[in-house]
């Protein structure tokens, strides 16, 4: 299932379940890839050897030239209504960033804080090719007529160590690049250790 609930739907306990669903699923792919055993709680589980941190543009997903080339959420040129890219560094499939092989990203939540909202929908793959999705979010309603910036999604999308990142919006319109904000609820999830502390 892959559809995404308005904020306006959701109770603040709703919005804390859909994130401690994201988090969990991150947590079991953390623990099934070998990264760390459980989730550090400096009360409840001090043992614990993982972190959760909120996930940044450039710093989990912008390899080099690829992804997002700075820490926001931007658009890049887009030429043609359609899919297009979501990483200001330019058009898939050669700008797909590849995900370090120490983190778990989880995609939560979509948001258009654009003065006119130009994207409709939003599609997460994987592979550098973009071989299979994970899950695509119809949102023209909610943030582009403006009822809500912002909506969470039905499901969490996961993207293990080492996976090609590959998101894609449906543009209602030719864009210039940094037209569209768009920032993601996002998740990581990696070892304790000299970054993170």
């Amino acid at each position: 299932m892959s559809y995404s609930i308005a904020t306006n739907e959701l109770t603040l306990a709703d919005i804390r379940g859909y994130k401690a669903q994201a988090i969990n699923a991150g947590v079991l792919v953390a623990q099934r890839r070998g990264i760390g055993d459980s989730l550090y709680d400096a009360r409840d589980n001090p043992k614990g050897n993982l972190t959760v941190r909120a996930g940044f543009p450039f710093t989990d997903f912008g390899n080099g030239a690829m992804g997002w080339l700075t820490e926001n959420y931007v658009n890049p040129a887009i030429a043609a209504v359609g899919w297009g890219s979501v990483f200001s560094a330019g058009a898939l499939p050669a700008f797909a960033p590849q995900l370090a092989n120490t983190k778990v990203a989880v995609f939560y939540k979509f948001a258009n804080t654009s003065a006119i909202p130009l994207t409709t929908a939003v599609r997460f793959r994987i592979g550098n090719q973009g071989s299979s999705t994970k899950g695509t979010f119809y949102l023209q309603l909610e943030t582009e007529a403006k009822l809500e910036p912002d909506v969470y999604f039905s499901e969490p999308v996961v993207y293990e160590p080492q996976d090609f990142i590959y998101i894609e919006a449906w543009y209602t319109a030719i864009v210039g690049a940094g037209g569209q904000t768009f920032p993601f609820g996002t998740f990581i999830i990696e070892r304790l250790g000299p970054t993170v502390s």
